[in-house]
């Protein structure tokens, strides 16, 4: 058996506790296609990057999970054919991985380092710009004369 992970998105019409109902059909329709679940982390509500049936955020859910290679196809039908589940994508673990992340406290840690790196820097100073100079005030008669002179000329 291989070890396996799958993420998907969850839309943000739903609430909670219907949240928790489709996190545990998904994780019995990984069951059911013979995967021995490992663990399941709920990662938060978040912005989708484009809209996804006129939806703008979605919960996102990671499950980590072992499974044979030839069950995989199964799986991944039986979610497409999920009305809950608006993506999804299975991918191969890194063998040399024992212990899963907590990923919260990766984003947390995320987060404060963004937040320390904002607070280091400093501000940005404006440089005015140089003063631009008026063009010259033109007579509308000089430059139609101007222009006749330009369009009556010959083209060599």
């Amino acid at each position: 058996m291989k070890k396996y992970e799958i993420m998907f998105i969850i839309p943000s019409k739903y609430t909670e506790g219907e949240m928790d109902g489709i996190i545990k059909k998904v994780n019995s329709m990984l069951e059911e296609s013979g995967a021995k679940l490992s663990d399941t982390h709920n990662l938060g509500k978040r912005r989708l990057a484009y809209p996804i049936s006129d939806q703008r955020n979605g919960t996102y859910i990671i499950t980590y999970f072992e499974s044979e290679p030839a069950e995989l196809a199964k799986m991944d039908q039986t979610i497409r054919l999920s009305g809950e589940v608006m993506r999804h994508i299975i991918i191969e673990r890194d063998p040399h991985i024992t212990q899963m992340p907590n990923l919260i406290e990766v984003e947390d840690r995320r987060s404060e380092e963004n937040r320390e790196r904002q607070s280091e820097s400093t501000p940005v100073r404006a440089v005015p710009s140089k003063p631009v100079a008026k063009p010259e005030s033109v007579n509308m008669q000089e430059l139609d004369k101007k222009l006749d002179e330009i369009l009556t000329e010959e083209v060599l």
